[in-house]
Parts: C-alpha cells; structure tokens; sequence
C-alpha cells in the first residue's frame, strides 16, 4: 500500500517592522528620523567604525524619553562626579547610575542645547555638561569591563558614547532641527512676518528714507540726541520698521 504523503506547514516568520499599512509605533518612528539625522550629519553611521548597535540604543533611549521614562538618579551639574554611589553597592548599581546622567545629557544637550535641564539656564555650561556626560558613561565602562557579564553589549556601547560624545550630540541636534522642526526660536515679530500674506507685504523704503533715518541716528547717538527719539520712532513707523529694534541697535 503506498504512503500518502504529509505536506509540511509551511514555515512562518514574525515580521520585523509591523504591517505597512498600519500605525507605526514610536520606536519605528525615532529610529527611522535617527538614521535619516545621522545621513544629515558630520557622523554618519559607521563614520567611526561600527555603531549600528549605538542607534538601536538611542532610538530605544529616545523612544522611553517621549514616553516620559525618567530616572530619580540625575543629578545638576558635576554632582555625578563629585558625589559618587556609595560603594556599597554593586558594581552594576553604580554603573547604572552613571550611565543614566550620561544618558540624560546626551538627551538634553542633544535635543534641547541644554545641559541636565534642572537648573535655570544661566547656570548652563555647555564644555562642562558635555565633559560630565563623557565622563559619566566612562565611568558606567570603568565599572562592568571585563566583567563578562550580561551587559557586555551596553557595555560596548557605552564605550562608544564616551568616546565620541560631543558628535552624537551633534546627531541629536541634527534631529532635532532637521527632523523633528524642534529649537526653533523666533520673536512674535518674526512670527506675524511668516504668516502674513505675502502680497500685503509693504515696499521696502527707498534710499532716500533710509538715508533720512540712519541721519537721525546718527543725531540720536551723539550727547543730547534723545531728543531725536520721537523722530526716530515716527519715521520708523512711517516705513514700517520696529522702531524699539532700531533704537536697540542704536544703542
């Protein structure tokens, strides 16, 4: 009697990226502008040697930042480094600690141009903001290398973060500006100039206007010329200028 012949399942596979018809979920949507701000910047991937493992852990890092995933270990300033974890802890406790004040700069400094975001900007000091996150995720090496433990991979990785932590800075940034439309600063004034209508615009003055207000400027300026405000301001109104910016830069 012949053998009939089972046909095998065929095999099935899970998707690596989800149904391109569907909603993507945010990792797929930071690592995709975190590649595209890579090709933008002065690091491309692999502009040092090999670092795709660097942007599966920034797009990762990224994704938990906007998902509002934030540690209670970050300190202000060179705190991270001036008090460090008791030694009483474990080694990868204290590696952890470190790593997540690198981490919080590297965000910060990346996207926001600022340092570790918990202090006023005027204690904002940028060289020394990018020398602690550097050195914070050296120290995070320091503690688990060699140790053939189950984060030799961060570990890796974190390596390559301190050493070129001033540059994927700058690739946060570039995703920033050029992907994610965030840092723009733009004054009121400048604001209303964009989303007028073009075709309201005014002519620009003509020379003999502007020759007229430089002259009074220049009157405004010498000893006694605040009496040439009230005609500084007329004729800047006049010509639709911003009178305050023009006696701004008058001085």
């Amino acid at each position: 009697m012949p053998k009939t012949k089972v046909q095998s399942p065929a095999p099935r596979y899970r998707s690596l990226f989800p149904d391109w018809s569907g909603p993507r979920p945010l990792g797929f949507f930071m690592i995709e502008n975190l590649l595209e701000a890579r090709r933008l910047s002065v690091f491309p991937t692999n502009g040092a040697g090999g670092d795709e493992d660097v942007n599966i852990y920034l797009s990762s890092l990224l994704t938990d930042f906007l998902g509002g995933h934030h540690s209670a270990q970050i300190r202000f300033g060179a705190l991270p480094l001036m008090q460090a974890p008791p030694k009483s802890e474990t080694r990868r406790q204290r590696a952890e600690f470190y790593r997540r004040n690198a981490e919080h700069r590297l965000i910060m400094l990346g996207l926001f141009d600022r340092g570790d975001h918990l202090r006023r900007r005027n204690h904002f000091e940028r060289q020394r903001d990018l020398e602690v996150g550097r050195l914070c995720f050296q120290m995070a090496v320091n503690l688990q290398e060699n140790r053939h433990s189950s984060i030799s991979g961060l570990v890796d990785v974190w390596r390559k973060l301190a050493g070129n932590f001033e540059l994927y800075v700058q690739v946060l940034a570039t995703m920033a500006s050029e992907r994610l439309g965030l840092g723009a600063c733009l004054s009121t004034n400048d604001l209303q100039r964009l989303m007028a209508d073009p075709a309201a615009e005014p002519a620009c003055p003509s020379p003999r206007d502007m020759d007229r207000l430089l002259d009074l400027l220049l009157e405004y300026r010498q000893p006694g010329g605040h009496k040439k405000r009230a005609e500084v301001i007329d004729l800047a109104l006049r010509l639709n200028l911003d009178p305050q910016e023009i006696l701004a830069e008058a001085g």
